[in-house]
Formats: structure tokens, C-alpha cells, sequence
């Protein structure tokens, strides 16, 4: 009869949590993203650590909430017609948000105490978790420095401040996923490492992440609304108001027709490069071992190419912005499971 010793029981346990840790991560940068569209992150005004996790239990406590947010200028200037039901609707978004944000920090906290006082955490994964934790930390910093952006003067979030909160997360996601990858495959180093092919994936990564990046200004101005027509912007190519000299170097964040152009055709160009190669690599003899991850990368880009047009044409309804942001993420996780396949031999 075999039996498997506790420290093979302990590393399944350990690949296990990093693997819900990495579905927790993508599912808050799903939720976050969600909570933007519906325009509900300004709704609660606090920001309570411990208290903030219990929501208003009677008609007097959710009227507390919402004289709060009527001191706030997002009501004064754009929802002072707001009912306490709508109130509602955009405050359960919020609120979950943060709540789940909270689970998180509980599901990476106590199994990671369990394992690392049973001594079954390695030195280079104590390290990498750290790093992950502090990340944590300053996400939960950064997600209230970015609401506080809106309840001052301006009823609106920065755009900056929302695009590094979602440039942090997308971080953290990276982080896990490759580690999860890392804890599931027994990373071993490939024989023959093909130096173009990891450069390529480094290109590769970093023109996606940019991308998204970019996409997180669209959202935070709502660039997508500029312009419902793909590939031409009002008949042209570049259009009129593409760049303004008082703007300058900022015309990129802060100019919606620049933004809007620069993301559409930054996507296109991220979409021809990652969807050529891999189509190459799909083609090619040497790379039959991969064919999963490689059809998993092509299936992703192109729907998030198709996704992309489709809620630019619709005028960015929630459902397609939304499920264009997830795939964005997913996409990101296909290619770092194509590149960990490639990279190391399983």
C-alpha cells in the first residue's frame, strides 16, 4: 500500500491556498472593476478596518450612511436626486468590495501562519509571500488615498490614483499565479532554454500589462465614451483634439481623445504580437508539448480583441466593460501559464 508522507500532504496544501489565493486575487480585481462601473466606490465615506466590515443593520443606521454621503460632492453635484434605495445599490457594491478585500487578507494571514509554524514554507517562498503581504497592505493604502480623491472637492476619482490601485493588484495577481504555477509544476529549469523565446514573453507581458494599464485611464475618464466607432474616431485616423499644447506630456492621462486612441491601437499592436507568435509557436514542430497553454493564449486574445470593440461600439455598457476587464486578467494569466510551460520543463 503507498502512502503519502505528511510533507508531500503539506505541499498539496500549500499549492491548493496559493491557487484559491490567485482566484481571490482575480475575482477583486473583478469586483473592483465592477464597483467602478457602477459608479458605487464613493459611496461609503469611512474607511474602517474593523468596524467597516458591518454593514447598517437598521432603517436609522442606513440613514446615518446616507446623510455621510450627502455631505459628499459626488451627491451635491451629480446623485442629489439619489433615493436611500439607490443609495443602497451602490453602497452593497462598495461594501462587498471591501469585505471581500478583507477575506483575502484572513485567507493569505492564517494558513500561511499554520505552514510556516509547521515549517513548511521554504526560505524563497517565506520571502515571496512577504512580498505579497506588504503589496497587500499597501493596496488596502492605496484603495482609500484613491477614494479620498473623490470626497474632497471633486466628485470624481483620480484617474492616476485609480489606474495605480489597479496596476498593484494586477502585481499581486502576477505574483501568486507564477508562485501557484511554480508550487503545482515542481519548477524544474528547461534543458534547452531558448533565449528569444523568453525575451519575446517578457516583451510580450510587458506590452499587456501597459495595455491594461491603459485601459484603467479609459475607465477613469471615461475615454470610451468618447468615441463609439472602431478603427476610424469620427472619420479619421487621428482625430482633431488628439493633442493640445497646454497639455503636453499629460495628454496621454489626461486627454480623453488621446486616450482613447492611444488605448484602442496600443491593443491592436499588443493583440498582433502576442496572437502572431503564438500562432507561430502553435505551427511549429519543437512546441507540440505546449499546445494547451499556447490555444489557451490564442482563444484569450482574441476574445479580448473582439470584447474590446464590441463595448467601444456599444458605448462601454457595464456587462461588456466588464467582461472585458475580466478576460483581460485571464489573458494575463494564460500568457504566464504559456511562458511557465515554455521556461520550465514539467
Amino acid at each position: 500500500m503507498h502512502f503519502i508522507d505528511s510533507n508531500s500532504k503539506n505541499h498539496i496544501g500549500i499549492s491548493i491556498w496559493l491557487l484559491i489565493l490567485s482566484i481571490m486575487s482575480f475575482l477583486i480585481i473583478v469586483i473592483g472593476g465592477l464597483t467602478r462601473l457602477t459608479e458605487s466606490g464613493l459611496s461609503m465615506v469611512d474607511w474602517n478596518p474593523i468596524m467597516g466590515t458591518i454593514p447598517p443593520l437598521s432603517h436609522l443606521a442606513w440613514m446615518d450612511a446616507f446623510n455621510s454621503y450627502k455631505a459628499t460632492p459626488e451627491f451635491k453635484i451629480v446623485n442629489k436626486l439619489m433615493t436611500l434605495d439607490e443609495f443602497k445599490y451602490i453602497f452593497w457594491w462598495e461594501w462587498f468590495h471591501r469585505f471581500f478585500a478583507r477575506f483575502i487578507g484572513l485567507v493569505f494571514l492564517f494558513p500561511f501562519l499554520y505552514f510556516w509554524l509547521k515549517n513548511n514554507i521554504s526560505k524563497k517562498l517565506f520571502l515571496t509571500l512577504t512580498i505579497v503581504f506588504v503589496f497587500g497592505l499597501f493596496q488596502a493604502l492605496v484603495g482609500w488615498w484613491m477614494v479620498k480623491s473623490g470626497l474632497m472637492d471633486n466628485p470624481y476619482v483620480s484617474a492616476y490614483k485609480l489606474t495605480f490601485h489597479l496596476s498593484n493588484a494586477l502585481i499581486i495577481f502576477c505574483i501568486l499565479f507564477w508562485t501557484t504555477l511554480s508550487s503545482f509544476f515542481e519548477k524544474k529549469t528547461a534543458k534547452e532554454v531558448n533565449t528569444s523565446i523568453n525575451n519575446f514573453y517578457h516583451i510580450g507581458l510587458f506590452f499587456l500589462f501597459i495595455t491594461i494599464i491603459s485601459g484603467g485611464f479609459m475607465a477613469g475618464t471615461h475615454s470610451g465614451q468618447s468615441f463609439n466607432t472602431f478603427p476610424l474616431m469620427n472619420g479619421e485616423f487621428i482625430p482633431e483634439g488628439y493633442y493640445y499644447n497646454e497639455y503636453g506630456w499629460v495628454n496621454s492621462f489626461e486627454n480623453t481623445v488621446a486616450i482613447n486612441f492611444n488605448h484602442r491601437w496600443l491593443a491592436s499592436f499588443t493583440f498582433l504580437l502576442i496572437f502572431s507568435f503564438h500562432l507561430y509557436l502553435l505551427i511549429s514542430t519543437k512546441y507540440k508539448e505546449n499546445n494547451f497553454s499556447l490555444i489557451l493564449v490564442l482563444i484569450t486574445i482574441s476574445l479580448q480583441f473582439i470584447l474590446g470593440i464590441v463595448t467601444l461600439i456599444n458605448n462601454v455598457p457595464i456587462f461588456f466593460a466588464s467582461l472585458h476587464q475580466t478576460n483581460s486578467v485571464l489573458l494575463l494569466g494564460s500568457l504566464l501559464f504559456a511562458y511557465h510551460q515554455h521556461k520550465y520543463k514539467n
